[in-house]
């Protein structure tokens, strides 16, 4: 099953579509080093392996084809019971990596050493390649504020967007959204972009990406998914982040903050947290 297969199990019809906004003259505010370029440029040998892939929105089984450089590894956490103290542990797993692509799209999988079990993935799309041109020939676009330009939030030109994040099992591992975060920078680098990385946050998962680094776009009154007079009235602002802290503030330990009623949001990776993940690849690269 290629990448096209399952990415047309994933719906998400209700977003909006808009001539795309062009501003040329906006400068960059993210500027990359040659080194940071350098450390992820060199490639070993791939291995084609066959990966039993488990679809989010239906939960079926598909095996596809995959390639896998044997360098390139990653570390998410286990979560284990401490008898002794009753307290969940989180202890540090090696996973391999593995990737699949399209003309458009390129998608990482996280897999269990030894067993090569899929504990969880990410797919990137990459609106540099030939989708996007073959969009603004039609100057119309789906998801248009991921291709909007946010001077403020140093947002400009080419850029990714993560189509889909998962981790199989919530109750088992953890650290898969971060894995996911360095991997797309490091795409970003292999393939020459600067990492302008942008996405949708589905319902209630808000606050898992609000801790990990991610901020939220405003709500604009030509959002069609989201009645912006409606949300400013029930929430007194068009600023999900503030929405976001306070419930963070005010769920008490051990809660899940409950954000079911926000429903999708567009966020972005802001440039102080790319820096810091460009300054970790520059000695701890996973691609290689």
């Amino acid at each position: 099953m290629n990448i096209n297969d399952f990415n047309s199990l994933f719906q998400f019809d209700y977003r909006p579509r808009y001539t795309v906004k062009k501003d040329k003259d906006t400068p960059k505010l993210n500027t990359l080093k040659t080194d940071v370029f350098e450390k992820t440029s060199k490639r070993a040998d791939n291995i084609e392996i066959k990966i039993n892939h488990v679809c989010p929105k239906t939960r079926v089984t598909k095996t596809i084809k995959a390639v896998m450089n044997p360098l390139d590894k990653g570390t998410v956490y286990r979560k284990v019971l401490n008898e002794n103290t009753g307290k969940i542990e989180k202890v540090p797993m090696e996973v391999d990596i593995a990737k699949s692509e399209d003309k458009t799209s390129v998608s990482y999988y996280f897999l269990a050493p030894d067993t090569h079990e899929e504990i969880g993935f990410v797919i990137i799309d990459d609106w540099k390649k030939s989708r996007l041109n073959y969009l603004l020939d039609c100057d119309i676009v789906e998801d248009t504020r991921l291709l909007d330009n946010f001077p403020e939030q140093g947002i400009y030109g080419d850029r990714v967007s993560v189509y889909y994040l998962q981790n199989n099992d919530e109750d088992k591992y953890g650290g898969i959204g971060k894995l996911a975060d360095q991997i797309t920078i490091e795409y970003c680098l292999q393939s020459g972009i600067e990492p302008n990385i942008v996405s949708m946050a589905d319902g209630n998962s808000h606050t898992a990406h609000y801790k990990r680094g991610r901020r939220f776009l405003p709500v604009e009154k030509y959002d069609k998914d989201v009645d912006y007079y409606e949300f400013v009235k029930q929430y007194g602002t068009d600023d999900p982040n503030k929405i976001i802290e306070e419930r963070i503030l005010n769920t008490p330990d051990g809660e899940k903050v409950d954000t079911t009623d926000l429903f999708g949001l567009y966020m972005y990776m802001p440039q102080e947290v790319i820096q810091k993940y460009l300054e970790l690849i520059k000695t701890n690269p996973i691609l290689h």
